[in-house]
């Protein structure tokens, strides 16, 4: 059985980039992140967050999201797969490395508040929430 390049499944992606990379060969593998973020303070990189909608299907074990570890172990900082509810009403961070591990310790995630993540983020940084952070959220 000859293993294939995965076909292009929901058509969202710069097709013609996507087309040409699946035609290198199934030992090229890459993967197109839907909102991969780096979290940086003062032009440092501090975590690797990449963020998914609640109602996308099995979104953490599997190739790129170890491929995501992988990068953030190299590069000495947190990497986490970000579940988030349609009205942030939660979120649902993942850690991906041990560096991760630090800031949520089950292996398997946890459920936080915007808030409670939001002030994670800021203490990645060595900053601290701003009284407030929530305005624009307000308006």
């Amino acid at each position: 059985m000859n293993n294939t390049v995965r076909a292009e499944r929901n058509n969202w992606r710069d097709e013609k980039i996507s087309h040409r990379h699946r035609c290198w060969g199934y030992d090229c593998p890459a993967v197109d992140i839907d909102f991969m973020v780096i979290e940086y303070d003062r032009r440092q990189a501090c975590a690797l967050v990449d963020y998914k909608h609640e109602n996308l299907p099995e979104w953490h074990r599997n190739a790129s999201s170890a491929a995501l570890a992988n990068m953030g172990t190299r590069a000495g900082i947190p990497a986490f797969v970000c579940v988030y509810a349609d009205d942030f009403s939660w979120l649902y961070p993942i850690p991906l490395n041990d560096q991760a591990r630090k800031w949520i310790p089950e292996s398997g995630g946890r459920h936080v508040t915007e808030q409670e993540w939001v002030k994670m983020l800021y203490e990645m940084r060595g900053r601290e929430l701003p009284d407030n952070w929530d305005a624009e959220l307000r308006k």
